[in-house]
């Protein structure tokens, strides 16, 4: 049986009359629902209580009136609504609620968040290739500031250079200008299970353009090591090495990278944490000879000082 639709009047928050469509369950998807419920084992209770009071909640939260009631509604959304990184899952026109001033209306929780494919690389996924020309929705990318020194990252030296070359390709034919560049945002059904490769013993530290590595895209086989003076010690020891980014600190333009540690291969971390052990104690017996030095001169300056003085008494008092 097809759903029924149920069509209202109701006055908006500003006085204007607006209809709205209501979509109920047909009597046999009710039924189908309720005899699901049913069948659960009894260890499942608690669990069909909560969904009885969450269903229960949503029956009797009435259908928004206005554009500000659908952004601040927990159940039900419109397009027009949808934060800039917000999108519909492909599914969710199985669920629709009703249309509202030409627009459908969908469940709140059919919405999904959509990433550029760089981002989703910090999620653990990566944009499959044949959806890379495909995405779910393009914005208007961010105008980085101007900024002196330091730039904002623009490839990284763990991902894929064929996703990049094709990322590239497409950004090139999508822009018309530079003043007018677009963002390309993905859902996560267009992505796939990502890990940074596997980096050898004997393998280059891959790095970025910056000839640095971002400690969020850490391979397996490197590891980070933040001691004070640990890339003077791996650098006389000669041991490979690349400088840490843990992030950034500050807002808006005024970000900027924090950088601190470095990245070795695994197998190095033994050697130069036993290193850093013999250059701490080195330098600690180095900082007592310097004190018994500095000591031994205002020792010396005090006792020439006394001898002179009694000098000058002896000669001239």
């Amino acid at each position: 049986a097809l759903p029924q639709m149920h069509v209202t009047k109701s006055i908006n928050e500003r006085g204007n009359e607006v209809e709205i469509v209501e979509i109920c369950l047909s009597e046999d998807e009710t039924s189908n629902a309720k005899f699901k419920h049913e069948s659960h084992d009894s260890d499942e209770d608690h669990d069909n209580e909560e969904l009885k009071e969450l269903k229960g909640a949503r029956s009797s939260e009435k259908m928004p009136t206005s554009k500000e009631a659908f952004k601040k509604s927990p159940f039900y959304v419109i397009p027009s609504v949808l934060n800039m990184n917000d999108v519909l899952h492909p599914d969710a026109s199985k669920r629709i609620c009703g249309v509202f001033k030409g627009e459908l209306v969908y469940k709140r929780s059919d919405v999904v968040k959509a990433l550029r494919s760089k981002k989703w690389l910090y999620e653990g996924r990566k944009v499959k290739e044949s959806e890379l020309g495909k995405p779910v929705k393009m914005v208007k990318a961010r105008k980085k500031p101007s900024t002196k020194g330091f730039k904002a990252l623009e490839t990284y030296g763990i991902s894929e250079d064929a996703q990049e070359e094709m990322l590239r390709s497409i950004k090139n034919d999508e822009r018309d200008d530079g003043d007018n560049e677009m963002d390309s945002l993905y859902g996560i059904w267009q992505t796939v299970p990502w890990t940074p490769r596997y980096v050898g013993p004997n393998d280059p530290i891959p790095t970025n353009e910056h000839k640095n590595i971002e400690l969020a895209l850490l391979n397996p086989g490197l590891i980070h090591i933040e001691l004070p003076q640990i890339s003077k010690i791996a650098r006389k020891l000669g041991v490979p090495y690349a400088p840490c980014m843990l992030g950034f600190e500050g807002h808006g333009g005024n970000r900027a990278p924090t950088i601190r540690g470095i990245v070795v291969h695994t197998h190095n971390e033994t050697l130069l944490r036993e290193a850093y052990i013999e250059f701490e104690s080195h330098l600690v017996e180095m900082e007592r000879e310097a004190r018994r030095k500095d000591i031994l001169k205002r020792w010396k300056r005090l006792v020439v000082g006394v001898l002179t003085q009694d000098r000058l008494d002896r000669e001239y008092g």
